[in-house]
């Protein structure tokens, strides 16, 4: 959207996450990509294989995805395993992994004739690093970059006033001193 729309988009952060397949994310897919994307993205596997296990599933997700392994509060956890209970819940999640392919080659098709005009923030944690930074560094006009080491992957539940912290002079700076600092 921002991209494509640069009209509609003031801001842009981006948190933990790798962009398609553009440059700047090696470091990241050394070892491939985690052994979920695949699994994710078969047609029906997940769902099946999951379907009464949603609970046992997204703990070993959200233990993994925090520093320490320390997880999260429980109504938030319990939130989680409400949202993706059921086959079409799960199905629906798993919908991003198997749209991967064709928004890899959406996203090189609009990177390779656009750039990002507006302020844009990248946030890593633990897992993800600085890899999405990488990877807006040749694309953007005004980027800022931040790792907060303190948080894994789950960055607005692991380290939630870190990440507050860093949004807030973002958000409310006007565009024109973002891009000067």
């Amino acid at each position: 959207l921002g991209l494509e729309h640069p009209d509609r988009v003031s801001r842009l952060v981006l948190m933990e996450s790798v962009i398609g397949l553009l440059p700047g994310a090696e470091e990241f897919f050394r070892a491939g990509p985690p052994w979920w994307f695949g699994f994710h993205a078969v047609p029906g596997l997940a769902e099946r294989v999951l379907a009464g296990h949603e609970t046992d599933y997204i703990d070993f997700f959200l233990r993994n995805g925090t520093a320490a392994g320390k997880g999260i509060d429980t109504p938030i956890r319990d939130a989680f395993v409400n949202a993706y209970s059921g086959t079409d819940s799960l199905r629906c999640a798993f919908e991003y992994y198997r749209a991967m392919p064709a928004n890899a080659a959406r996203i090189k098709d609009a990177t390779s004739r656009l750039r990002l005009t507006m302020p844009t923030m990248a946030v890593g944690g633990q897992v993800v690093g600085d890899a999405t930074a990488r990877q807006l560094q040749p694309l953007t006009d005004d980027l800022q970059s931040h790792t907060i080491a303190s948080s894994g992957h789950i960055v607005p539940l692991d380290a939630p006033d870190e990440l507050l912290s860093l949004l807030q002079p973002f958000i409310d700076t006007p565009s024109s001193a973002v891009s000067e600092a």
